[in-house]
């Protein structure tokens, strides 16, 4: 392992301690907040300004949703199949999760992958989180990491209760809309504005959504 390597690796492991500990202070947040009886008197209590304490209960882990207008399956030019299979687990999830353009800094906020077709959410897959590498293709789109089938509703009632999207839900994508990024705490159920650059788009800001340019993404 060369020099820069390990200092890579290092800065990873400063980033995963960073992240959890992100997700810790807004888990002890919200229950500070729900003890102390709303968001007005946790604040007074803190000694914090209430959007302060609003956005620092904020979780930063996202789920992408992509959206299938029901054209059925397909094969690319590199033989792999895309769309619904009408397959097994096994050969869906390929078909689900390749390939895709995820900036680097947002692969470790994935935690899951949504498939909306025709209106309606299909399938919701778990990222895997101890995969920190992703595999990449010829021109460096990635497969996603899933796990080994989708979740149940029960498994996303347990684990992301504040998810507010749930299987069967009916979800009409905008036109010409491929993907978007959602916070698994439900912050931006009812977004008010869509963003087309990745600059722009703030996790912990509730009005934003990211979409890229119709028709750049496949």
């Amino acid at each position: 392992m060369t020099v820069l390597d390990e200092l890579r690796e290092q800065l990873n492991e400063i980033d995963r301690a960073e992240g959890e500990l992100h997700q810790r202070r807004a888990q002890l947040l919200r229950a500070f907040v729900k003890e102390a009886g709303g968001l007005t008197e946790a604040a007074g209590l803190l000694e914090l300004d209430p959007r302060v304490v609003v956005q620092r209960q904020r979780l930063e882990d996202l789920a992408m949703v992509i959206y299938r207008g029901g054209a059925g399956t397909g094969t690319d030019a590199d033989g792999r199949v895309y769309g619904e299979t009408g397959q097994d687990d096994a050969a869906q999830r390929l078909a689900d999760g390749r390939w895709w353009r995820v900036a680097q800094a947002s692969r470790r906020k994935i935690r899951l992958l949504i498939v909306v077709d025709r209106g309606q959410v299909r399938r919701i897959w778990p990222v895997r989180e101890d995969v920190d590498i992703w595999e990449e293709s010829a021109d460096s789109r990635v497969a996603f990491p899933l796990g080994e089938r989708p979740l149940t509703q029960q498994e996303l009632d347990a684990r992301y209760p504040a998810l507010g999207i749930c299987l069967g839900d009916h979800r009409p994508a905008r036109r010409g809309l491929l993907r978007e990024y959602v916070p698994i705490d439900g912050a931006s159920a009812n977004p008010r504005t869509w963003v087309l650059s990745p600059g722009d788009f703030d996790p912990n800001d509730p009005s934003l959504r990211w979409t890229p340019p119709a028709g750049s993404l496949t």
